[in-house]
């Protein structure tokens, strides 16, 4: 197992890559998308689960409803308020599990492993 779940929508237990499919698909450029992600980071020595709220809003999204997002990321983040690092993006290359690995890597503190 790869450690990646996604919370999407009403997806929950989404694998990662179908959310980036879809997303990424013609329909995806007028998507509004709250991702809640479990990643797993660490060295050698520890392994630590951290979660990522990832906020999704597609290049043709209308003015009115970007504008809209803000109160429902009020309210998401009341439900999902437990995470390490959070990501508003309509860019598909910012939700690449490497970049999102790295950033919650980097965010995490101390590595004591011996590193690569």
């Amino acid at each position: 197992s790869s450690g990646i779940n996604a919370e999407y929508g009403h997806k929950s237990g989404s694998d990662y890559s179908e959310v980036l499919t879809e997303l990424g698909g013609e329909e995806g450029e007028s998507l509004r998308a709250y991702v809640y992600l479990r990643v797993v980071t660490g060295d050698e020595m520890s392994k630590r689960h951290k979660f990522v709220l990832l906020t999704w809003c597609g290049p043709s999204v209308p003015a009115l409803k970007k504008a809209k997002m803000s109160l429902e990321k009020t309210q998401v983040k009341n439900l999902m308020s437990n995470y390490a690092v959070e990501i508003q993006t309509s860019e598909l290359e910012d939700m690449a599990l490497d970049n999102i690995i790295e950033r919650v890597r980097k965010s995490g503190g101390a590595n004591y492993g011996p590193g690569k």
